[in-house]
């Protein structure tokens, strides 16, 4: 099994995992370039699950559709404070129109959680020491490894990460004590990485959420700040791979 997992976000339901694995594993082998440290692409796999969240036009009725877009989009409003009009300045209509259809699908699947994971545990094996993170990847990624303390991950890199947005830190880390969710399986470091300007990372220092043995670290994407290429070859991302590979 792969030494590396890579954990795709939101909005990759036209891609699949060998046209992400394409575009990732080079993404990922820059930023271990910068530490002299390769990888080969055996050693690397993507957790694709984007096709989950693809409508399907035989199945999806579109009155269904328009009642889970309305609920999303009160959840939505409820969740920033009544301020759905901000939100779709701050993401523009697209990727907010995009975001109303993830939340819909995401609350009325009661079988979608479960088929994420099922993608996750199936990648993931005995040799894989790093699982990396982007976007609501890192939310499915911590979810997954809670779950499974068995496993030998080493190192967990978020990057990008949403889950310290209230919406989703209450429905997906429930079990906090004292405001610190539970630390993430077996994992020895974890280590999260935000851009400048990333509107996804709204609360950039995990340490705040989950305890000091986060590392959090700042990294600068320029324009795209968001996107998964600049964080996967960032010199503070492939450090944080190349320890975890070279200590195995």
């Amino acid at each position: 099994m792969a030494r590396v997992v890579a954990v795709h976000g939101a909005f990759n339901e036209l891609w699949g995992p060998h046209s992400l694995t394409a575009r990732w594993l080079p993404a990922v082998q820059d930023g271990l370039w910068h530490h002299g440290v390769t990888l080969a692409p055996e050693d690397f796999a993507v957790c694709f699950y984007g096709d989950l969240f693809r409508r399907n036009p035989a199945r999806d009725v579109p009155e269904e559709i328009a009642r889970t877009r309305a609920g999303a989009e009160e959840l939505l409003a409820e969740a920033s404070g009544g301020a759905a009009e901000a939100l779709q300045q701050l993401f523009g209509k697209a990727l907010y129109d995009r975001t109303v259809d993830l939340v819909a699908i995401m609350t009325s699947r009661a079988d979608l959680s479960e088929a994420v994971h099922a993608r996750m545990t199936a990648v993931v094996g005995p040799d894989t020491r790093v699982v990396v993170a982007h976007s609501l990847g890192s939310v499915v990624a911590y979810r997954t490894l809670l779950a499974h303390p068995e496993w030998n991950v080493h190192t967990l890199v978020t990057l990008g990460s949403p889950i310290g947005i209230p919406l989703l830190l209450d429905t997906y880390v429930p079990e906090r004590r004292n405001g610190i969710g539970p630390w993430p399986g077996s994992v020895q470091r974890w280590v999260n990485v935000a851009a400048k300007g990333d509107i996804a990372a709204v609360v950039p220092r995990l340490a705040d959420l989950f305890g000091d043995r986060v590392e959090d670290l700042v990294v600068d994407n320029g324009v795209r700040a968001h996107d998964p290429e600049p964080y996967l070859n960032a010199e503070v991302t492939g450090a944080a791979i190349a320890a975890a590979l070279v200590a195995d």
